[in-house]
C-alpha cells in the first residue's frame, strides 16, 4: 500500500455533506507519478527476501512512456497494475 500511496497518491474517499454519499476510494493528494511527471521508468520494484524465499513486486508506472510486457515477464514476478481514470470525480 506504501509504494502505490506513493506512486499514485494517497487513498482518498469524498463526502457530500447535504446527502452523506460517498464517492469511490481514489488515489488523492501526493502523488509522484502524473502523465507530465516522472514517465521515464516504467515499474518500481520492490525485492524482498522472507525466510529464504525471494520475491520480486513489480509496481506499475501507468504514466511511463515505455511499457513493460507485463504478460511475457516469467512467474517469479508478482505484477501491481493499477487503473488510472482520467474522468472527472463526481459525487453521487
Amino acid at each position: 500500500m506504501d509504494f502505490v500511496a506513493a506512486m499514485y497518491g494517497e487513498p482518498t474517499i469524498l463526502l457530500n455533506r447535504q446527502t452523506k454519499a460517498a464517492s469511490e476510494m481514489f488515489h488523492g493528494k501526493g502523488q509522484m507519478l502524473q502523465d507530465q511527471k516522472n514517465t521515464s521508468f516504467s515499474a518500481v520494484g520492490h525485492l524482498c527476501d522472507r525466510g529464504g524465499t525471494t520475491t520480486v513486486t513489480l509496481f506499475e508506472n501507468f504514466f511511463a512512456r515505455v511499457k513493460i510486457p507485463y504478460d511475457h515477464l516469467p512467474p517469479c514476478f508478482e505484477v501491481r497494475r493499477v487503473d488510472v481514470s482520467m474522468e472527472p470525480l463526481t459525487l453521487p
